[in-house]
């Protein structure tokens, strides 16, 4: 691993709930990868009710991380709904003039990995089996 500073963030753009219980998985991904690369420029967003909101996770990240030239924003959502497809584009481009200095890219959601898909069947063959 290297020493040097990413000029790469990412952020865990996650759905939110009024149940602040809900956050939860999204925050121990988020230590999971602290953990596996501690200098690395990651934080969570929700798209609502939870803080911070995306934008506000973009300005932090930018002010911790003044060499970041790009942040890529990982929709942590199981499928591509009106979230994915309109909501977060939406989302993006009203940031990107507020912060030329970096480029905003949106990774596919969660569930269009394939690797996710793999390890859920996996995790269902499990439960096939008793497990």
């Amino acid at each position: 691993m290297s020493s040097t500073p990413s000029s790469i963030g990412l952020i865990l753009l996650s759905h939110g709930s009024k149940d602040p219980v809900w956050r939860r998985n999204a925050e121990h991904l988020l230590a999971q990868v602290q953990q596996a690369q501690p200098a690395a420029a990651v934080a969570c967003a929700y798209l609502d009710w939870c803080d911070p909101p995306l934008g506000h996770a973009v300005a932090q990240l930018l002010q911790s991380h003044p060499q970041l030239t790009q942040i890529t924003i990982w929709p942590l959502l199981f499928g591509v709904g009106k979230h994915a497809s309109e909501d977060i584009p939406a989302l993006v481009e009203e940031l990107a003039p507020l912060h030329p200095e970096v480029q905003l890219r949106i990774a596919p959601a969660m569930g269009e990995d394939a690797r996710v898909i793999g390890l859920l069947a996996a995790m269902a063959g499990g439960y096939l089996e008793g497990a």
